[in-house]
């Protein structure tokens, strides 16, 4: 017992440190953008967005097809210029969070043959980014927009497998966590139902330097998302 909490104390730092790392980059980037948005008095616009990314599985022997993480997220965008097309900087963050049970084919020992290892996959993500973007607004109504620039990525993903009952039945625990570096893209579209208030949708792409590999497979923290949620100006 006294064991187990001397781990969960050593892994507090290892958890603390990237969300720091995250949190003081996203504070001196929008220390920055606020500076400049002093200089040019324009529209703010912000959203808060849930959605889900999708990672490829290219484990054939792993069951479950690919995934989807549930995706929450929220951003602001500052024009610094333009009319009906306007440009400015957006910073954001994504939180991703997922837990699920899948079936891995393994060899089933002395006999030969094939088993399913069942295999409990837990996941978490932040991923906070920072870009330029161009909306048009050619009602006030409607805007559409598009956007690109880095990101930087935390994760920590969880796997523990149980062996299948027979000769012997046993269980394996990994956990790993890691910090990466890369690029999005992505695309949205607001409608207005009030001057400040209105709806969101959009698409984005992301790849990065962040990687997993565990009992079920290498995992590629790259790929499409689709949210929607509220978008709200000032």
């Amino acid at each position: 017992m006294i064991r187990s909490k001397c781990r969960r104390l050593l892994k507090w730092p290892k958890f603390m440190s990237p969300c720091i790392l995250i949190m003081g980059y996203a504070f001196c980037l929008l220390a920055s953008a606020n500076a400049f948005a002093q200089q040019a008095q324009d529209r703010f616009t912000g959203h808060v967005v849930y959605g889900n990314l999708m990672i490829q599985n290219d484990d054939p022997d792993l069951g479950g097809g690919d995934y989807e993480i549930d995706l929450f997220g929220a951003d602001a965008q500052k024009a610094f210029g333009g009319q009906m097309l306007r440009y400015g900087v957006e910073t954001g963050a994504m939180f991703s969070t997922d837990s699920e049970v899948r079936k891995f084919a393994a060899s089933s020992g002395r006999r030969g043959g094939r088993a399913a290892v069942s295999i409990d996959i837990s996941s978490f993500l932040i991923d906070y980014y920072f870009g330029g973007f161009v909306s048009l607004e050619a009602a006030d109504w409607l805007r559409i927009y598009t956007a690109a620039g880095p990101l930087i990525v935390w994760g920590l993903r969880e796997s523990d497998s149980d062996e299948p009952a027979g000769e012997e039945a046993s269980s394996d625990s990994e956990s790993e966590s890691g910090l990466g570096v890369g690029l999005y893209a992505r695309a949205g579209l607001d409608l207005f139902l009030t001057k400040n208030l209105g709806l969101s949708a959009g698409v984005r792409v992301s790849d990065s330097t962040l990687r997993f590999e565990d009992a079920a497979g290498k995992f590629d923290v790259a790929g499409w998302q689709y949210y929607f949620g509220l978008a709200f100006r000032f």
